[in-house]
């Protein structure tokens, strides 16, 4: 057990120093007053959280003391309790037990505030305070360390801990830098970290550290930021030791991409591709171009970040390195990357590109000659013209429609800063959805400027299989070369688990996109087979298979899950029925990663866009395509795979098995209550999707509906369906023979007979600690439905295998 866990469990301040012994390993000590002594390290403990000064004052009255009479001392002094620890050499406090203007308690328990406040000012920047939620094994290691080595160890900066370290200093020293962007964090952490406190062990980094006196200054862009306390940067370094060693520095600065903030990341493109994954990439190049392609080929990144697609290149001065941002060529220069290298500033996006959308290169004059010349000869089609290659790992950041600029951070329908307002973007119409991603806008750029040059792009696959993109692919064509897709992680700082394309293509073939196959690596980029993505199946996706009922004009209750209405108050949807309606179905989008989250059963109509009603009459349908979303598991390879319309016609008892699954399935949220308050009413759910009558289950009272009893009726169910049937209905007479205290009626508002499958479930589960319901003879019977259902999804053709 950890020793914050041991802390949480403790009962009393003896808990709390076992726990400390037991966790740093102490051999021989002693208990008494003072609460933990050995020959290394004295402990001042309490059970209580409380500040470390004030622990730190009595355990100095205790030195003061020890010292008068002429007994040792230990080197360190150490203060915990059961939330933080904190240390500090005994040195350090040594000039104060003689100040003749403290006045000193008489006992070490009398060691208040008032005595605090005179001891503070000579030691508050000597100890180093870890909290144990976040530091528990950065305390113990440094505890271990000073008993072993008799001094303090300062914690080395290294690759493994960058983004720790960072984010500690940002909440130690960044944010006493009054008016730093939270950009510009990442910069002014380099100067300090890159500096010994003495000099800089860097030369030419964008921001610097300097010093007035002994107070530290740092310089960005030509102003001068102070401290506004200093007391969290004594504190941080004295946890920390700096510069980085000399052969970490390079690849540290290489991986500032790392540390900006994620609405910038994600504009920037700034996800650092992970240099196993670049050597998987040139291996490809070198498999498809030929093994001197570095040297045959002009390779332009025209958003190169800080250089790491590049690092492996072995021809520098075939390079054209461009980026958004000047602190990344401030970067490079300082780090030496690629020195030999065309490196400039420059935004691809908007630089050069005139209102028509056209490229004009003196409306900035920032592009190299040398580029210009050979954009000129491939487009010219000479015969001696150089070859040149598109290398890049563009923004992933998506609009949500072209006039949108940022709030929120992004949440909802809002857009990354400035993401739509590219030249580039504002002239794609007849794009449609392609234009919100900036990675369609490098290509339509790179179409437009370098007709016939090979292109080699780390992204997602949007736009190779995902219906909203089809107008892209009818307008931007070319030959596939080959590729491979990677686990999204792989990719420090990327959310999710989605493939992510590297694919190699020929712009100077203006070909249709057909069926491409890829090579499939692991996060730690081995090969574990291929996969294929298809933009243009042959048959229509299954989002269109069910006619979708038009509302009417009868009031219905919008929900937002199964018990909750709606707390939307724009562009509300469900909020009127449709024609014979027994509720509604969640249905977002036609992949696998959407249904994962996306498909549920309601009792009335959903709050949002992306449902329909379900009826009678297009009920079959609607329990299929409810089991066909919800039985095969996304994976990040899978996740954009498109379901499609079926294949060939279905059996009975496949329609019948998708229905009892979808009806005992955790994401059918039909229910059946009273008492629900929306837009100023009292409403009622009725629940037409109950399986069973009320003598079959005990009910105590009358259904309102028996549709679903009398629907069934009809039907043959196999053998795997009556076994669910049957674990099911032993829950639901459990739940009609059961009296649930309050607490659970009212959570999940059981106030009438018919309640839903998921009251039903829950409720049962929320009662285990007063009767104990054994769940496994249904989810035994489930897993075998499920079992048989998973590969028909393939057979009938609803996901291509």
């Amino acid at each position: 057990m950890s020793l914050i866990a041991e802390l949480a469990s403790a009962k009393s301040e003896e808990d709390v120093k076992d726990a400390y012994i037991k966790a740093l390993g102490l051999k021989r000590y002693t208990k008494g007053l003072i609460d933990i002594r050995t020959e290394e390290i004295w402990f001042e403990s309490k059970d209580a959280p409380t500040p470390p000064i004030l622990m730190f004052a009595q355990l100095l009255f205790y030195v003061r003391d020890a010292r008068k009479k002429g007994e040792p001392i230990p080197p360190f002094l150490a203060v915990i309790d059961r939330e933080k620890a904190a240390i500090m050499e005994t040195a350090r406090a040594l000039p104060i037990l003689d100040d003749k203007s403290i006045r000193w308690p008489k006992s070490g328990s009398k060691a208040e505030k008032s005595f605090a406040a005179q001891v503070a000012p000579h030691i508050e920047t000597h100890f180093v305070v870890y909290r144990l939620a976040e530091h528990e094994q950065a305390f113990i290691s440094t505890v271990k360390q000073a008993i072993r080595e008799g001094r303090l160890i300062r914690t080395p900066i290294t690759p493994d801990n960058l983004r720790q370290v960072f984010d500690k200093w940002v909440e130690s020293i960044g944010r006493e830098l009054d008016g730093v962007a939270a950009s510009d964090y990442a910069l002014l952490f380099f100067a300090d970290i890159m500096h010994d406190g003495a000099k800089a062990a860097m030369a030419n980094l964008p921001a610097r550290l300097l010093h007035e006196g002994d107070h530290p200054l740092f310089l960005l862009n030509g102003r001068t930021y102070e401290l506004a306390s200093e007391q969290g940067y004594r504190r941080f370094w004295a946890i920390y030791h700096r510069p980085p060693e000399e052969a970490h520095r390079a690849y540290l600065l290489e991986r500032r991409d790392s540390l900006l903030p994620l609405d910038e990341r994600s504009f920037k493109g700034a996800f650092y591709t992970p240099l196993h994954i670049v050597d998987k990439a040139y291996a490809q190049l070198g498999a498809i171009l030929g093994r001197n392609w570095q040297k045959n080929y002009l390779v332009w990144d025209m958003c190169c970040g800080v250089g790491n697609l590049e690092v492996k290149h072995s021809n520098h001065r075939n390079l054209f390195m461009s980026t958004l941002d000047q602190a990344d060529i401030d970067v490079m220069t300082a780090s030496r990357t690629c020195v030999a290298a065309t490196r400039f500033q420059y935004d691809y996006l908007n630089d050069d590109v005139n209102a028509d959308g056209e490229i004009d290169y003196s409306l900035t004059d920032k592009a190299p000659p040398a580029l210009r010349e050979a954009i000129a000869d491939l487009r010219a089609r000479k015969k001696r013209a150089k070859k040149i290659l598109v290398l890049i790992n563009p923004p992933y950041a998506e609009a949500m429609n072209v006039d949108n600029t940022t709030a929120a951070n992004g949440r909802n329908a809002e857009a990354k800063q400035g993401v739509a307002s590219t030249r580039i973007g504002a002239s794609m119409d007849g794009f449609g959805y392609a234009a919100r991603e900036l990675y369609v806008q490098f290509l339509v750029r790179i179409q437009r400027e370098l007709p016939g040059a090979t292109v080699a792009m780390f992204s997602t696959l949007k736009y190779v299989n995902a219906p909203n993109f089809a107008p892209f692919r009818e307008r931007w064509q070319a030959g596939y070369l080959g590729g491979f897709v990677v686990h999204s992680r792989a990719f420090d700082g990327l959310k999710g688990d989605f493939p992510i394309g590297f694919l190699v293509w020929d712009t100077a073939k203006a070909l249709p996109l057909q069926e491409i196959q890829t090579t499939v690596l692991d996060k730690d980029g081995t090969a574990s087979g291929e996969k294929s993505f298809d933009p243009e199946p042959d048959r229509a996706p299954l989002s269109k298979w069910i006619v979708r009922p038009r509302s009417n004009r009868q009031e219905a209750l919008p929900l937002k899950n199964a018990l909750t209405p709606t707390t939307s108050t724009k562009d509300v949807r469900g909020d009127k029925w449709a024609d014979g309606a027994i509720g509604s179905m969640i249905c977002f989008g036609n992949d696998l990663q959407h249904a994962a989250t996306g498909t549920a059963l309601l009792s009335s109509g959903y709050g949002n866009a992306g449902a329909f009603f379900v009826t009678p009459d297009n009920l079959e349908k609607a329990a299929i395509v409810f089991a066909v979303r919800r039985l095969i598991k996304p994976t990040w390879l899978n996740d954009r795979d498109q379901f499609l319309q079926p294949s060939a016609t279905l059996t009975p008892a496949f329609k019948s098995d998708c229905l009892i699954w979808m009806l005992f399935n955790g994401s059918n949220l039909s229910a059946g209550t009273d008492g629900l308050e929306w837009n100023g009413r009292t409403w009622s759910l009725v629940n037409h999707f109950i399986p069973f009558s009320e003598n079959e289950v005990g009910a105590s009272g009358r259904f309102e509906s028996d549709f679903m009893v009398g629907y069934l009726n009809k039907l043959k169910l196999s053998k795997e369906a009556k076994a669910v049937m049957d674990a099911g209905r032993a829950l639901w007479t459990r739940y009609h023979s059961t009296r649930f205290e309050k607490k659970i009626r009212d959570e999940f508002k059981l106030n009438r007979p018919d309640a839903g499958w998921y009251q039903i479930r829950r409720a049962l589960e929320a009662n285990s600690d007063n009767d104990s319901v054994d769940f496994e003879p249904f989810k035994t019977a489930y897993d075998a439905l499920s079992r048989k259902l998973r590969p028909q999804v393939f057979e009938h053709g609803f996901l291509l295998g």
